[in-house]
């Protein structure tokens, strides 16, 4: 795509600021809540408690599946492991840990992968340099066109999920107060800005040099593995680096789920022994399902853009609304529940009947949709409360 790619993180980024400085802050008011469904019940009902559980753990067993697939990727470049036996081996060394150790152990992970990500960022650009005088092939820095749909698309689907993405908001529900939410959301909407320019431009340097690729997906391996332009050391710890941010991405979306499941959907229990146990209990399982899922259809960012379209279409703007009480509190709860439902179900079937073919733009219809659905229950709120004054 070129440059507009850079709004993958980019739009991250700007939902990173939006959760430290709005949604954040207001999540941590009920000190009760644990969990993204269970902030939804405090205003829509229980319904809407499970019916965004099973929204968040199915759509995020396909979030986990490519994260399986991008680490099986790195570890095939890294040790020659078959794709098959790289996504068997990811998921079972990060479900083990994640279920042993729970959040400490992934916390305690992150910091060292957030220093090996940075060094996967920083490196490459060492070497481009060595692109130069490439003779470029007719066409071969052309890149795909972008339509401001798309980005916009992008801008609301991916940078929903910053605001309010189940992930990230269990990291604000246990974060120690409201500075370090707005801290951390910050510091990471930085990183992620920073990323996204760095890797746009190492791709688009890549292109622009007249390397003739398969696809676009090829340019980082190409430049790691064939190109003669980094060193083998080099490309060794850009792997490692690579591999490091699938990695922490997965035991989070394993805890997310895990604990959807045991305290949103099962029995709720109070015994916190027991919660620690069945916990443990769905971290395997999620992990084993999701490198089903990854065997099945060993794709990366469809598979991220499927779970982004359903989940951003049935729950993106109810979620939203939480930030302002007092008017969610007026929308009918079953016109919730129904934008719920209409929502996540529409982009899947847009993709399923082709009708729409970008995974995005089937989310930002289902937004609408569901949005279109709560403004309706609002307004019939509203006349219902004028006809009877």
């Amino acid at each position: 795509m070129g440059w507009p790619a850079f709004w993958w993180l980019g739009a991250g980024a700007l939902g990173l600021v939006l959760l430290g400085l709005v949604w954040g802050p207001r999540m941590r008011a009920d000190a009760a809540v644990r969990t993204l469904p269970e902030w939804a019940e405090t205003i829509y009902g229980p319904p809407a408690r499970v019916l965004s559980a099973l929204l968040i753990a199915i759509m995020w067993i396909a979030v986990i599946a490519a994260q399986w697939v991008a680490a099986a990727t790195v570890m095939k470049a890294l040790f020659g492991l078959s794709l098959g036996t790289g996504i068997v081996a990811a998921a079972g060394v990060v479900s083990a840990y994640t279920a042993w150790g729970g959040q400490p152990s992934v916390l305690r992970t992150d910091r060292l992968q957030v220093l090996l990500i940075s060094a996967a960022i920083l490196t490459p650009l060492l070497f481009l340099g060595g692109l130069e005088g490439r003779a470029a092939s007719p066409g071969a820095s052309d890149f795909a066109a972008t339509s401001p749909i798309q980005i916009l698309a992008v801008l609301v689907v991916v940078g929903g999920m910053y605001v309010v993405g189940p992930d990230l908001c269990s990291r604000v529900l246990l974060a120690r107060d409201r500075t370090a939410i707005r801290r951390g959301a910050l510091v990471a909407g930085l990183f992620l800005a920073v990323a996204g320019v760095l890797l746009t431009a190492i791709g688009v340097a890549i292109r622009q040099a007249g390397v003739e690729l398969a696809s676009a997906r090829e340019a980082l391996p190409w430049l790691l593995g064939n190109s003669g332009v980094v060193p083998a050391p080099a490309g060794y710890m850009i792997n490692a680096g690579l591999l490091a941010a699938t990695l922490s991405s997965a035991d989070t979306c394993l805890l997310t789920v895990a604990s959807v499941v045991e305290l949103d959907l099962c029995g709720r229990r109070h015994d916190e022994r027991q919660q620690r146990q069945f916990g443990r209990v769905f971290v395997v399982l999620a992990g084993g399902l999701a490198a089903w899922v990854a065997w099945w259809n060993p794709k990366i960012i469809p598979n991220l853009l499927l779970a982004y379209a359903f989940y951003a279409g049935g729950l993106l703007a109810p979620l939203l609304l939480l930030r302002f009480p007092d008017v969610a509190r007026r929308i009918p709860q079953p016109a919730v529940w129904s934008a719920i439902a209409v929502g996540g179900g529409l982009p899947i079937g847009l993709l399923l009947s082709r009708t729409v073919s970008d995974y995005a733009v089937a989310g930002l219809w289902g937004c609408l949709c569901s949005t279109s659905i709560l403004l309706v229950g609002l307004l019939a709120r509203v006349g219902m409360a004028e006809d009877a004054t």
